[in-house]
């Protein structure tokens, strides 16, 4: 379940159409920048301002462009 009380049933954000700069906000509540789309609607890589390296995370990890 996300923070909103609704069942993660594995549907998210279709990468495909996500670009560079935008925000994307995680399940766990971490917001972030992409900062790369690899393309195969899959994996980004993010810049989170609590962090000096940006990190891959994986579609299923996403809940929402922010």
């Amino acid at each position: 379940m996300t923070k909103k009380g609704n069942v993660d049933i594995g549907i998210g954000v279709n990468l495909m159409t996500v670009t560079e700069g935008q925000r994307l906000r995680l399940k766990n509540g971490r917001i972030g920048e992409v900062t790369e789309n690899m393309g195969d609607g899959q994996w980004v890589e993010i810049k989170f301002d609590d962090s000096d390296e940006p990190e891959l995370i994986h579609s299923q990890d996403i809940d929402a462009v922010s």
